[in-house]
């Protein structure tokens, strides 16, 4: 009977879900995730396509304060076997606009940590920041990585609502993963 009843419960879930257009199918996508090493720091690179979907521009427009939140995972690769997860970051970006000065402010934070604050003058300059994470030093490779072939992976939450009144829920992409590389003693190969 509780079997029964959680199936029903998932079901309604799932319908709310897809009713309330939060698992979209025809929603924004990460086209590829680009990485690079420069010294011990791997650099990543990814964009939305399209670019943020109506509901965000127009949450943006609204002068509210508008949050796009990137994560960020390094993994060994391993073909036969789950990847082993080594590092995880959150890149999020959030945009104001400022009635005084008829501009937007884009700050930038990994990890809640305030990477800077800049200044942009139209929203679709401030949409273009909520929608790419531009080269971002993310992780640092250390001895522990060495000699292991790694990749990332990138999604990215860019909505959330309430299903039912009460179960919180997140508009985002899919996983997308990078080119697979390996950290060796020479730098990256």
């Amino acid at each position: 009977m509780q079997t029964r009843s959680f199936l029903v419960a998932a079901a309604l879930l799932a319908g709310a879900n897809t009713a309330l257009g939060l698992i979209a199918d025809d929603g924004p996508v990460i086209r590829g995730v680009s990485t690079w090493i420069v010294g011990r720091d791997v650099h990543v690179d990814a964009r939305l396509s399209p670019a943020l979907p109506e509901d965000v521009l127009q949450r943006l427009a609204s002068g509210l304060s508008t949050t796009v939140t990137w994560e960020l995972r390094l993994f060994v690769f391993r073909n036969l076997w789950f990847d082993g997860l080594k590092d995880e970051r959150r890149y999020a970006v959030t945009a104001t606009y400022r009635p005084d000065t008829s501009d937007y402010a884009v700050e930038r934070r990994l990890d809640a940590r305030l990477l800077d604050t800049k200044v942009v003058p139209t929203r679709d300059e401030a949409a273009a920041a909520l929608a790419r994470v531009p080269g971002l030093p993310t992780f640092m490779m250390g001895d522990h990585l060495l000699d292991k072939t790694l990749v990332v992976r990138v999604r990215c939450l860019y909505g959330s609502g309430v299903a039912l009144g009460l179960v919180p829920t997140s508009a985002e992409t899919a996983w997308v993963r990078s080119g697979i590389f390996e950290w060796t003693a020479n730098g990256a190969r």
